[in-house]
């Protein structure tokens, strides 16, 4: 529906990111003999990739897994869950933190970036006064959540079940992804097609 004068028009739109909303649902099995394409994996990593991120820092790291070896580490560090234990597919997205000192190199050129050839002195007076090292990690993991929810919708798009594992053992997350220090798992997605069909949406009412 598009809202304001054409909605009070009554002109009713077809609502296609509305739909894609509604159908993504977190699938917890998936088919085993459904794998995910090259193309498709593609598609929702660039979703991602286009996702906002506060001061323009995109402070991720996206790692796509596809080979058996990897999925059985992953879903291992995820407890084996059975939408870990029969994914497709992974996206893990890691939280860059020690990049993210306002004096790095990689602020720096984010900022230069951002500012689009112009001053970047008032975006580093801004960043400088929110920075904390005590505090950026969850910040940076909360940040990583922008880029999950592009990613999330672009696979409903594509006809791909998704499931966002947010409980799995650091460590060991760490270490089947080969994280280096400065680096920490913000959160980990399954695709694939989903082995049943999805139940009925419950969500509150709009009020």
């Amino acid at each position: 529906m598009r809202y304001g004068e054409d909605h009070e028009k009554g002109i009713i739109m077809k609502p296609q990111l509305l739909d894609a909303i509604q159908q993504r649902y977190a699938c917890r099995e998936f088919s085993a003999d459904r794998p995910v394409s090259a193309d498709e994996l593609a598609a929702v990593l660039e979703a991602g990739r286009l996702a906002p991120s506060a001061f323009g820092l995109e402070p991720w790291r996206f790692i796509s897994v596809t080979d058996a070896a990897g999925k059985t580490a992953l879903a291992r560090a995820c407890f084996d869950q059975p939408a870990a234990a029969t994914a497709a597919a992974f996206i893990a997205i890691v939280a860059l933190v020690d990049a993210l000192d306002p004096d790095s190199a990689y602020v720096h050129a984010r900022f230069e970036a951002e500012a689009r050839g112009g001053d970047t002195a008032p975006i580093y007076e801004a960043y400088r006064a929110y920075y904390h090292p005590d505090t950026i990690t969850p910040w940076a993991q909360g940040q990583c959540n922008f880029a999950a929810a592009h990613m999330l919708l672009q696979a409903t798009h594509l006809g791909l079940a998704s499931c966002p594992l947010g409980g799995f053992d650091s460590g060991l997350l760490t270490q089947a992804l080969d994280i280096p220090p400065g680096e920490t798992p913000a959160l980990l997605i399954a695709f694939g097609h989903c082995a049943y069909e999805a139940p009925a949406r419950i969500r509150k009412p709009l009020n």
